[in-house]
């Protein structure tokens, strides 16, 4: 199995399982959401919430897909990758199962990492209301911690995220114009046109 169908195959049951974890979560402050901001309110109420639901769960993949590449090519320490996980159950005795706490630690330390790209990238946004849980951060790392994502070009990371968000779902959705901006997702789309790989 070449490597971005194997990176496709896991963030395919990350997908699935967020989908399916949140789907009817979090309606009252979404609700809210979309009241006090009055944006895409030509859209009904359901939709509205599983667009958003779509697009947090695509920048969550956004996110996870870069941070990895930035971990496996040295722009940032390992944390999610094998050597990472051994030294995150080296140092913790009691809660080294809790993957989620190390993910929310590395995000963290990405958004106040001195470069401003990667600032902007993992940057919280509303779309983080949807958490990487002890359950998703597993998976995560079960399917994803033990490839080497350093080889990736920018090539690579467009088809996987066409193959994650095809071109007819994007027709479809449009999840670009769909609220607010959701930064790891944007940075990635526009990927295609601009931009060259961090």
């Amino acid at each position: 199995m070449d490597k971005i169908n194997e990176i496709y195959q896991g963030l395919k049951a990350f997908i699935h399982t967020f989908i399916i974890k949140y789907e009817y979560e979090n309606r009252g402050m979404l609700k809210k959401m979309r009241i006090d901001s009055r944006l895409n309110m030509d859209i009904d109420n359901e939709k509205w919430c599983k667009l958003f639901l779509c697009k947090s769960c695509f920048n969550h993949c956004a996110k996870f897909v870069l941070l990895r590449y930035l971990e496996d090519c040295g722009l940032s320490y390992g944390k999610m990758n094998l050597k990472g996980l051994k030294k995150w159950k080296d140092f913790v005795k009691n809660i080294s199962e809790k993957l989620n706490l190390l993910y929310a630690i590395v995000i963290k330390d990405l958004q106040e990492d001195e470069n401003n790209k990667i600032r902007k990238i993992f940057k919280e946004s509303d779309y983080d209301v949807f958490e990487i849980d002890e359950e998703l951060a597993r998976g995560m790392s079960e399917h994803l911690s033990f490839i080497d994502f350093s080889s990736l070009k920018k090539k690579d990371i467009v088809l996987l995220f066409r193959r994650i968000y095809s071109l007819e779902q994007r027709e479809e959705m449009k999840l670009d114009e769909f609220y607010k901006d959701a930064p790891a997702l944007s940075y990635i789309l526009q990927l295609e046109k601009t931009e060259e790989l961090l």
